[in-house]
């Protein structure tokens, strides 16, 4: 176990977002989505160490534009569908910000991943 030299946000779900699922494919998930059953399914991103939080807020607002599609396309690659504006606003009524200012890697394994 060890503490690494990143900041963690995790991005969860907000009502707006729930509500655009549930128009895309209704059939799917039939109204069972909610707010509190997509909280589990958020997305975890590492960044780099901020000391300070309000670094970690201005790097969330430089890239809000495609931390919001990136969620979008992890539901529909139709990005006809997407909702417009995608801006900060709208993101931040979308979503939920979480920061973690301290992050444990408790795998023994080395960290794998792929380039997007």
């Amino acid at each position: 176990m060890r503490v690494i030299n990143r900041t963690a946000i995790s991005i969860t779900a907000a009502q707006p977002f729930i509500d655009w699922t549930r128009r895309q494919n209704a059939t799917v998930n039939n109204g069972m989505l909610t707010v509190a059953r997509a909280q589990p399914f958020g997305t975890a991103y590492l960044l780099p160490e901020f000391e300070l939080e309000e670094d970690v807020h201005e790097w969330v607002e430089d890239n809000a534009a495609w931390l919001f599609e990136f969620q979008l396309s992890s539901w529909s690659d139709d990005e006809s569908a997407w909702p417009q504006p995608r801006d900060l606003k709208t993101f931040r009524e979308w979503f939920r910000v979480d920061v973690h200012s301290v992050v444990v890697d408790v795998a023994d394994d080395e960290i794998e991943g792929e380039e997007l």
